[in-house]
């Protein structure tokens, strides 16, 4: 493995850690003192480059034999180099035409271009590229750079669930920015990185233009972005994430509107444009898209390939096997409990056999009791309110749709296609702050309604 830190590294990673932390301290000097959120600005944003710096350290000195996160900035600190020698064809990599004739005037430097056989993949290092001449070309400085960019999706995200929820804006920063897989793996110059930013960026966007109505231009520009790294990374996030989107915008529209003609048009209307559009966009989407989760042929196949390397001795206890199926649609819907579990809650903390390991396990454990205990919430909801009454405490408000109808399929697809808990904990961190902000807010619901009732109570009870 080439030497990845080198002292340059060190020298210039205080400089450029001081630049940042000017730009930053001088952005929250602007922010409105009144919003709550904002006081978790600063602690946030140096949790996510501890994330980014710590995926270097454990890749380089714990790991040692390297990984994607080594080769993917060698690779995109190689790919600017033709940059003056060859422009049209550095830029027509980067825009993602991969074809030889544009990799062969690399010449001998071609040799340290790497995924080149896999456009997914290798969009990791035609975004990355972007940054590490920014960087200097140095490992530690790039990181952090992307680390820096990479939060303000996560960030945007954090402010709309705090503007909708304020009383639990402690728990919801606890969700999405101070989770430790989730800032470590979504930090660090990695798929994982991108996703998480870009997921959280589009709902924030898609929220303020169709929700808000609030600078619509640029979160119209904002949401082509965004969708462009989903579906140049993981097609399947887009998929799952466009479908979330209808369904929390039909449950905004339908549930604004109080008379019952008016909600039979505005459901039509509904039907026609946002259902009838979004499942043509979806279907151009998958047509348009490469790779094995580009179509419900291609995760098919991923999810039973998958299922036959686990019999492969190089993966020992690291591996899980939720079952044989068929690769049909039938085979991998009997499938979908034990699938969505693995993709919520492994690998068990009895499951974790190093460092890394064991903090995803704890987290997971966390989770689990925190679902359980909702779980409790509603089954005694059912009985002291009715189902009815429960069902629409819980599914009241357009943010836990998306979320639960996100994160829950994102686990299905996760769980049923992922056959090594190492690779799962990377996969899964994009779901992550969506269910689990979604548990918090479902918690809050509960026990606000159960306060309201005894408030009531009291008030029927002076009256008499």
């Amino acid at each position: 493995m080439p030497q990845i830190i080198t002292v340059w590294d060190y020298i210039f990673l205080p400089l450029y850690f001081l630049v940042i932390f000017f730009i930053v301290k001088n952005q929250r000097k602007k922010m409105n003192p009144d919003f709550i959120e904002n006081k978790y600005f600063l602690s946030g944003f140096f949790y996510k480059l501890l994330g980014g710096l710590g995926v270097c350290f454990v890749y380089v000195y714990y790991y040692k034999t390297g990984g994607d996160t080594l080769w993917y900035f060698l690779s995109s600190k190689t790919l600017p180099s033709n940059l003056f020698k060859s422009p049209l064809s550095y830029l027509s990599i980067l825009f993602g035409n991969l074809s030889m004739e544009n990799f062969l005037t690399y010449g001998e430097d071609f040799k340290y271009i790497l995924f080149t056989y896999d456009p997914d993949t290798f969009s990791v290092v035609r975004f990355t590229s972007l940054l590490t001449p920014v960087g200097l070309f140095l490992y530690l400085p790039t990181t952090i750079i992307l680390a820096s960019i990479s939060y303000i999706g996560v960030w945007k995200l954090f402010r709309i669930f705090c503007k909708e929820f304020p009383e639990i804006n402690r728990n919801i920063a606890i969700a999405i920015l101070f989770v430790p897989s989730v800032t470590f793996w979504g930090s660090g110059i990695l798929k994982d990185t991108y996703t998480l930013s870009a997921s959280c960026w589009l709902l924030y966007s898609v929220y303020m233009v169709f929700v808000y109505k609030q600078k619509i231009i640029p979160n119209l520009f904002a949401i082509i972005i965004m969708s462009y790294i989903l579906f140049s990374i993981r097609p399947y996030m887009l998929y799952i994430g466009f479908t979330s989107i209808i369904l929390m915008l039909t449950h905004n529209y339908i549930s604004s509107v109080k008379s019952a003609f008016l909600r039979f048009l505005t459901i039509i209307v509904i039907v026609v444009v946002l259902w009838g559009g979004g499942i043509s966009a979806i279907v151009y989407i998958g047509s348009n898209s490469t790779g094995q989760y580009s179509s419900i042929d291609g995760m098919l196949k991923k999810a039973s390939a998958s299922q036959m390397d686990l019999s492969q001795s190089y993966y020992g206890e690291n591996s899980f096997n939720i079952g044989n199926f068929e690769p049909t649609i039938s085979g991998i819907l009997e499938k979908a409990p034990i699938a969505i579990n693995a993709g919520l809650y492994y690998p068990y903390i009895w499951k974790a056999n190093n460092p890394v390991m064991l903090i995803a396990g704890i987290e997971n454990l966390l989770i689990l009791l925190l679902t359980f205990y909702v779980l409790i919430l509603i089954t005694v909801a059912i009985f002291n309110i009715g189902p009815k009454k429960m069902l629409k405490n819980l599914f009241d408000h357009p943010l836990v749709i998306f979320c639960l109808s996100y994160s829950i399929p994102f686990a299905f697809v996760v769980g049923l296609t992922t056959a090594n808990y190492g690779a799962l904990v990377r996969y899964k961190i994009p779901l992550v702050p969506f269910f689990l902000v979604s548990l918090f807010i479902i918690i809050h619901k509960f026990n606000r309604s159960q306060v309201d009732e005894k408030k009531d109570e009291k008030f029927k009870f002076k009256i008499k």
